[in-house]
């Protein structure tokens, strides 16, 4: 009975440790793009050069879809609008890979345009790796419903913006 007892009492130290030294997702070394279950947010978050920003994304935002998306000449984009941040952009993405999985930031164009951080619209071209459309949930032949998120690091002048956002919206 002892071995059990000794075994139980390991097995219960190891999964306590394991939940105690996890990822701290307060922690500002911890990025916001360092999915390894690809758990999309509820909200949106963002940080600048690691410290977290308050956005708020109204949807609808003036009557408009908040995320918008769209498939146009085979390509599918996705825009958000924030009221604090301006417009960032999911462009490029080949409507013909609309499915689930996750697909890595060389696959589409992440931008951030309107925004106080830049005179110019941020890219994600220096965080490419960093940047990936996760796509839980799609059926091209039903309601064309996407679910899932988007994450990635954008160079704004020189300041680091850290964007995620859940999507769950209809492509028209």
């Amino acid at each position: 009975m002892s071995k059990i007892h000794s075994a139980i009492t390991i097995l219960f130290t190891l999964t306590l440790t394991a939940c105690v030294t996890g990822s701290d997702p307060s922690n500002s070394q911890n990025s916001l793009t360092s999915h390894s279950t690809n758990q999309c947010p509820t909200a949106v978050t963002m940080k600048v050069d690691g410290k977290p920003v308050t956005v708020t994304a109204p949807n609808p935002f003036d009557g408009l879809p908040n995320p918008g998306m769209e498939t146009l000449q085979g390509r599918f984009s996705l825009g958000l609008l924030t009221k604090e941040v301006g417009l960032f952009e999911l462009l490029d993405f080949d409507a013909a890979n609309l499915k689930a999985g996750t697909f890595t930031g060389d696959q589409f164009r992440l931008t951030l345009a309107n925004s106080p951080y830049s005179s110019n619209a941020c890219t994600h071209a220096k965080y490419k790796s960093d940047s990936k459309l996760v796509i839980e949930k799609y059926n091209a032949e039903t309601d064309r419903k996407v679910e899932g998120c988007v994450y990635g690091k954008l160079d704004c002048d020189g300041k680091l913006v850290e964007i995620n956002v859940p999507i769950s919206s209809t492509i028209p």
